[in-house]
Parts: C-alpha cells; structure tokens; sequence
C-alpha cells in the first residue's frame, strides 16, 4: 500500500512538472518551435530583400547613436537583433531595441527599430520626434521652431541653437513635412551618424524607406555650411 502511495506522488509530481513546463513554453514564444521558424522565415526574407544580414556581435549602437543609445540606459541586453549591410553604396546599420517610457503609475517598454547611417559631417547634436509619441518624453525639454504646422507635428531637441537653426531652415522642415516616409519617424542627427528609428519590431519595420530616407535627407543638407560649434 505504501509502494502505490509513493508511486502516486511521484506521478503528481511529474504532472506537476509538465504542466508548469507547458504554461511556460506557452509564455515563451521563443520555446515554441513553430513560432521560431516563423520568425527565422520573416528574418531570412528582410536579409534577402535588402542584402543585409543579421549578426549576433554587437554593432555598438549604443556608441554610434548615444542620444538614442543613452534611452537603453547602458543595458545591452535591451538591443535584441542587429542586421548589418549597405545601401546605395553607403554601410548600414539596424537595429532592434527596447525602450522605456515614463508612466504615472509603472514603467512601460516598448520595441523600436532604428537604421543608422554615417553623417557626412560631424557636428552638433539635434533630435526629431514625433509629438505623439512619449517615449522620447525622457530626453529634457523640446523647443519650438516656430512654424506652426512642424510643431504641431514634431519636437525638436537639441544642443546647438545655432546649429539646429541652421539644420532647419536648409530645407528640412519642408522636407520632412511633405515626405510621407518621414510619417512616425524620429530622427537623430547624432555627432557622427544619422538615425530613423520608428515603432515596431525589425521584420516589420520598413528598413529600405528609412535608409533611403536618411540618405535623401543627408544629401540635401548643407552640412559644411552649417555651424560646427
């Protein structure tokens, strides 16, 4: 009788076992082989569409964009997939990352996906971000450039005043005002890189809009006009 007993137990307990290791792979798509191969799948299209591939080494993004990369808080493990490549002869750079936005109650983070170019030309640091979107909230106040329509829709940061004045009134504002790629985008003109980063995972995210987006912007700007200050 004790046999059985003992024998009983040691099948509640693997049942147990089971089924916590169920719920969990449930929870965790990544377990799920058939959610992975979904995945590899999308990832081997983008790679195949644009030509660029996806690494496991880190690109040093947090380095290469740190207005945006100081948003990661020095936490690597919040940049999760990085594809390398070119485009129109110029190398590139994607990335996913994760980030936080401030709430009154909790901490949210949200999946953004950022393509990175080289800037043509160093300098002064100036950020882009649509209005609507909060997470850029964390960075310190915007300014306003007093076109009524470009505030309504975008806020401007910055370190340069002058720079940014100038990075403005090149051209930029009408630009991005009547470019339906820059819909949803913030921008960074970072010291040494230009970034589109937009919301959404990096299979989803329309990869070559933005790097041709950047690459137009790039070439319309004045840059050795521009103030270096």
């Amino acid at each position: 009788m004790t046999a059985v007993v003992l024998l009983l137990v040691i099948l509640a307990i693997l049942g147990v076992g089971v089924a916590v290791g169920l719920s969990r792979r449930k929870r965790n798509p990544m377990l799920d082989q058939q959610y992975v191969t979904e995945w590899e799948q999308r990832m081997r299209a983008v790679e195949a569409a644009l030509g660029w591939r996806f690494v496991a080494e880190d690109q040093g993004f947090q380095e290469r964009v740190p207005q945006v990369g100081r948003m990661l808080e020095a936490d690597r493990s919040r940049v999760k997939f990085q594809m390398v490549g070119h485009w129109r002869g110029v190398p590139v750079l994607a990335v996913e990352v994760v980030l936080r936005t401030d709430n009154v109650v909790v901490h949210e983070y949200r999946t953004y996906s950022a393509v990175v170019v080289p800037r043509p030309a160093p300098g002064p640091w100036v950020l882009i971000s649509p209005r609507e979107d909060s997470v850029w909230g964390l960075f310190e106040q915007f300014v306003q450039t007093g076109d009524p329509v470009f505030d309504q829709r975008y806020e401007v940061r910055r370190k340069n005043p002058a720079f940014a004045t100038a990075l403005l009134g090149s051209g930029l504002v009408p630009a991005l005002l009547n470019d339906p790629r820059a819909a949803g985008v913030a921008l960074a003109f970072d010291e040494h890189a230009l970034a589109a980063v937009v919301p959404g995972p990096l299979v989803q995210a329309p990869l070559g809009h933005l790097a041709d987006l950047l690459l137009d912007l790039g070439g319309r700007v004045p840059w050795q006009a521009l103030p270096r200050g």
